[in-house]
């Protein structure tokens, strides 16, 4: 079992993909979330809008919870 299976992001609603909302960042500090995620998948060019890898993204949604302006959402695939 890799990375993605273990981190799978379950949910009631169905499949959910990691968005980065780019009106919502502030763009002006260095992302938190990008720390937090056991993947990876987030990086980051200085303090522009965080980018999304999605070949690691392992969709649990852990990112989610340290964005604080709401600019990193699960939105149903």
């Amino acid at each position: 079992m890799g990375l993605r299976e273990l981190f799978r992001f379950s949910s009631p609603q169905g499949a959910r993909k990691l968005v980065v909302k780019i009106q919502r960042c502030p763009q002006n500090h260095q992302c938190p979330a990008i720390h937090v995620c056991p993947a990876g998948a987030l990086s980051q060019v200085g303090v522009l809008a965080p980018v999304v890898n999605y070949n690691l993204c392992t969709e649990c949604g852990k990112c989610t919870r340290y964005c604080f302006p709401r600019a990193l959402v699960m939105e149903k695939k």
